[in-house]
């Protein structure tokens, strides 16, 4: 461009000025004097600064202590104290943090000058034994167990140990002293006192059984006086919890049996009483005589005539009239015989004009069932014969037609040898000769009238002392009557065999544990002889059931006589048992008879033994039968059942308490979960 345009080349004039450039040796000069400057300045500063290092270290407060932090002294504070280590370091107060944080759970934090230290709460005590302590050991607080130390709660009070203290009760058969419950005992005057229910009340017509006690659990048991019975379920009382003795809920009414029994075809010898012990005798009436062996009964304590037997049955004088030749026999029947009965006969010859009478007195002996008279008869004549007892009167029309023969006595002294077996006499002139017998035998019993044993035979011998022995049921009244082939001669004996060990009733042996069984019993078959009655035993069982069945015949529960703690516990007749089957339960506090049932103790083995017994003509046999075993006898239900629920209620209560923390550590409350929804 042109001078006057905007383009071209500048002028010198309009050139921008040049820099100056400084020589080479200027700058090396100046670059080392710079360099000497710097070195002197740097060791100046490097002294100043070591002095000032000695000064901080000088400067620190008496509570703090000189570090090096960072290449740099500096003044820090001591442990327990804060501040800025130079003009003041003041006591940290760590319990400020929080007692529980610092010491932990059940403490106390006690602040020192530089410090602190920690002490348990009352109730609780350090790990460590020590009573003060820093818990950087790992020393915490446990719980003190109170309920450790013998008797903190006194004379029949029970500790329940808690978080940091304790809590007494007072236990069953105790009740609160001067105040409530729960107590301290070494804090307060509560105590606890033994509940006394003070004597025991009366109950008209008994008779108390009682150890003296008066205290929570005594037992206080009434006995009937003679002549009264008890009527009413409880025959006994307990001292309870409320102090006071439980209510009598039985009496005891006198035993009164009613009218006696009526017998037919007897009467009664009876002064009106009907009380414990009167007495009912029978007698038969005129033309009756008495069967069995019992005529009396007795007033007995179950409030019931005692049983008889008695059975009046018509007299019937004559049986089996016959006439060998010349001699009049005839037997007499059951129930006569044992009697000293007359017999008045009259015999008067037919178509005789003078029409005379013969009157003949008969006495046979009172045991002889057979009569045997012999007359002096014509031969071919007609007779008219009567005969008169005291309830009976027989006549007969005889014919005579075989002349007079003298009849010869085949035997005779026949006798009963050891009850089973007879033995005669034959006569002289019948002796080296055989001769053969027919032998009837027949058995009864009174008390079994089903029962009928009859044996016939024919017997031939030719010994001059004839023996046979027979197989007589026990319990038995058997009559054998002998007599020749013909007929033509016979005698009759009686015997009655002794009984024997009654059988024992068909039991089911049962053992059982923890409870009492309910037993059953069917009468026995009576084989050996009459069954009177059954008892029940109680024994302790050792290691197997063993018990002497003739021991212990009349030991009651109350008595003394029994070193072994066997008794009677129950009598039962055997007429009231019948065919039905009698339930029994042992220990259930009722009388049978004169036994009382009494409870079996809790956390003992017992063995129940059933007695057979047979009574006849003041003789007594018996059997026994093992019928139960009772293990370990358990409390009664009813306390078994408050025991079961209360460790029921116990379990569901942990439960509850175990599903609450359980809840708060997650921070869900039991609403939220809705488990009672």
């Amino acid at each position: 461009m042109g001078p006057g345009g905007g383009g071209g080349t500048l002028s010198p004039a309009r050139w921008p000025p040049r820099r100056r450039r400084w020589p080479l040796d200027s700058l090396l000069l100046f670059l080392a004097l710079l360099l000497l400057l710097h070195s002197s300045e740097e060791e100046k500063e490097g002294d100043a600064a070591s002095n000032l290092l000695s000064d901080v270290c000088a400067t620190c407060h008496a509570n703090a202590t000189c570090q090096q932090i960072d290449g740099k002294n500096a003044c820090v504070c001591n442990y327990g104290f804060v501040g800025n280590g130079r003009t003041y370091c003041q006591d940290k107060d760590e319990c400020q943090i929080g007692t529980e944080k610092i010491c932990g759970d059940h403490t106390s934090c006690h602040n020192t000058y530089g410090s602190f230290y920690c002490v348990c709460l009352e109730g609780f005590q350090a790990s460590s034994k020590n009573k003060i302590f820093i818990p950087n050991d790992g020393t915490n607080c446990i719980d003190i167990n109170e309920c450790e130390v013998s008797d903190i709660c006194g004379l029949g009070g029970r500790c329940l140990n808690t978080a940091g203290s304790y809590e007494c009760y007072c236990m069953e058969g105790y009740q609160i002293e001067n105040g409530s419950e729960p107590f301290h005992s070494l804090t307060t005057n509560i105590s606890c006192k033994e509940i006394d229910c003070g004597k025991p009340p009366e109950v008209q017509n008994t008779e108390i059984i009682w150890d003296n006690t008066t205290t929570f659990g005594s037992t206080v048991y009434y006995k009937c006086k003679d002549g009264f019975q008890h009527l009413g379920e409880r025959n006994f009382s307990q001292c309870t919890v409320a102090q006071k003795w439980e209510s009598i809920t039985f009496e005891c009414k006198e035993i009164t049996c009613g009218q006696p029994p009526i017998i037919s075809h007897s009467k009664r010898i009876w002064n009106g009483l009907s009380r414990l012990g009167s007495v009912v005798e029978f007698t038969c009436i005129k033309g009756f005589y008495p069967a069995g062996t019992k005529r009396r009964s007795f007033c007995t304590r179950s409030g019931a005539w005692e049983f008889l037997d008695l059975r009046c049955e018509k007299v019937e004088e004559f049986a089996d009239v016959a006439l060998n030749e010349s001699c009049l026999t005839w037997r007499r029947r059951y129930g006569s015989a044992g009697i000293n009965e007359t017999y008045q006969l009259s015999m008067r010859m037919l178509g005789n004009e003078s029409n005379t009478t013969t009157d003949i007195l008969i006495n046979p002996p009172a045991r002889e069932e057979t009569v045997n008279v012999c007359l002096q008869l014509h031969q071919d004549t007609n007779y008219s014969v009567e005969i008169t007892a005291r309830f009976a009167r027989l006549i007969l029309m005889l014919k005579i037609i075989h002349p007079v023969v003298e009849k010869k006595v085949e035997f005779s002294n026949i006798t009963l040898v050891n009850g089973t077996c007879i033995k005669w006499w034959r006569e002289s002139g019948t002796a080296q000769a055989e001769e053969t017998y027919v032998i009837h035998v027949q058995g009864l019993r009174w008390y079994q009238e089903q029962f009928h044993h009859e044996l016939i035979l024919n017997f031939t011998t030719d010994s001059q002392t004839p023996e046979v022995c027979f197989n007589f049921l026990p319990g038995s009244n058997y009559s054998v009557n002998v007599s020749t082939i013909n007929l033509d001669h016979n005698v009759v004996v009686s015997t009655k065999t002794e009984i024997n060990d009654p059988e024992p009733p068909k039991v089911e042996f049962i053992s059982v544990q923890g409870f009492v069984p309910l037993l059953r019993l069917r009468k026995a078959e009576e084989k050996n002889g009459p069954i009177s009655s059954y008892q029940a035993v109680v024994i302790p069982w050792s290691s197997q059931c063993n018990f002497n069945c003739y021991s212990s015949t009349n030991v009651t529960y109350f008595s003394k006589g029994s070193d072994s703690e066997s008794y009677v516990a129950a009598e039962f007749p055997a007429q009231a048992i019948g065919d039905a089957i009698l339930e029994f339960a042992p220990g259930d506090r009722l009388y049978y008879g004169k036994y009382y049932n009494a409870p079996l103790k809790q956390g003992r083995d017992y063995c129940i033994i059933v007695r057979t017994i047979s009574e006849w003509d003041e003789v007594r046999t018996q059997s026994c039968v093992a019928w139960a075993q009772i293990k370990d006898l358990s409390s009664p239900p009813q306390h078994l059942t408050v025991v079961v629920l209360g460790s029921v209620a116990a379990c569901c209560s942990i439960l509850l308490l175990l599903l609450c923390v359980a809840c708060a550590a997650v921070h869900v409350s039991p609403a939220e979960l809705n488990i009672f929804q």
